[in-house]
């Protein structure tokens, strides 16, 4: 394949993935493969973490794994490390809160 075969080759596969990475945005219920597509993560691990419960997950037959999309997401964004920023904007206000309460 020459050079430039190759070149188109790796645009189409590109644009591939990245359709492939917009229609998972649309879907409501992950398998496996949606779910190390959407995270980045190794199969091991996602086993890893349905096998130690610390993932949501469903499970309707002997061996198929099913993951609610929006679970998921709430999922990888809890216990969220703040900025600066934001914890000095955090305290601002409720330091506002309590003296407005206090007057």
């Amino acid at each position: 394949m020459d050079k430039q075969n190759s070149s188109l080759v790796r645009l189409l596969l590109e644009k591939i993935y990245h359709l492939d990475e917009a229609a998972l945005v649309k879907k409501k219920v992950f398998n496996v493969s949606n779910l190390q597509m959407y995270t980045g993560w190794s199969l091991s691990k996602i086993y890893k973490l349905t096998s130690a419960r610390l993932i949501p997950f469903s499970k309707p037959t002997n061996g198929s794994l099913f993951f609610e999309r929006e679970k998921i997401e709430e999922w990888l964004l809890q216990n969220p490390s703040y900025t600066e920023d934001d914890i000095e904007e955090r305290v601002s206000a409720h330091l506002r809160k309590n003296h407005r309460g206090n007057s």
